[in-house]
């Protein structure tokens, strides 16, 4: 089920702390239309290992105590994901049986906090996966959003664009300095932009900042 979800949202690898067990065919059954996912899945030996080239690291436990790391609400999760776009993120899930371990945790940069039910305090894996990845790749409006368009500021936006041309070289289009952004404003400007078209562009050129900024990394 897990393999099909990150199929279904066009994620990276799987990992799994512990040793490669042999495929059989209830795992291919479950993977339906993704079994190259169960190919891709990546091994590790221990907490550390798992999460060496990871910047941040979200853990999934329910149960708070003052021997944790710090728990955020699950509706900040997409803003906080959203606000760490230039960092590689983790998220992880404990076994059903047991949930994470306490080694686990103390890998983690923060909990989320699932805000349950007492009638039923926890889910099964393939329930917990499906359900943060909903509120992370949800295009609702939230009040959390990074763009709240009642409030958009175009001059702030403008220098946002800016700074993402000189990242791409696109500050010197055509051998004129500001061209792009020039044409850019004017082309905003003198159209009808809805909330949903602010929200729509700024994460695109976030998407491009993010992307640049890797690549050049590697």
């Amino acid at each position: 089920m897990v393999c099909r979800l990150i199929a279904n949202f066009d994620l990276p690898p799987l990992r799994i702390i512990g040793e490669q067990k042999e495929l059989h065919f209830e795992m291919e059954w479950m993977a339906y239309n993704s079994k190259e996912e169960l190919d891709k899945i990546q091994y590790f030996g221990d907490q550390k290992e798992s999460r060496k080239d990871l910047d941040l690291l979200i853990g999934t436990a329910m149960i708070q105590g003052k021997d944790r790391v710090g728990f955020i609400p699950l509706s900040s999760l997409r803003e906080k994901i959203e606000s760490n776009l230039d960092k590689k993120i983790g998220i992880v899930f404990g076994r059903e049986d047991r949930g994470l371990s306490n080694r686990m945790i103390d890998e983690c940069d923060f909990l989320v906090d699932f805000e349950l039910s007492d009638r039923q305090p926890s889910m099964n894996l393939s329930q917990s996966v499906s359900f943060v990845l909903g509120i992370i790749q949800s295009k609702k409006e939230h009040t959390n959003d990074l763009i709240k368009p009642e409030s958009f500021d175009r001059s702030n936006f403008y220098k946002y664009v800016k700074e993402v041309f000189e990242l791409i070289e696109m500050n010197q289009f055509h051998g004129r300095e500001n061209l792009a952004i020039k044409r850019f404003q004017k082309i905003i400007d003198s159209s009808s932009i809805s909330k949903e078209d602010l929200n729509f562009l700024y994460k695109i050129f976030q998407k491009i900042e993010f992307k640049v900024k890797n690549e050049k990394k590697n």
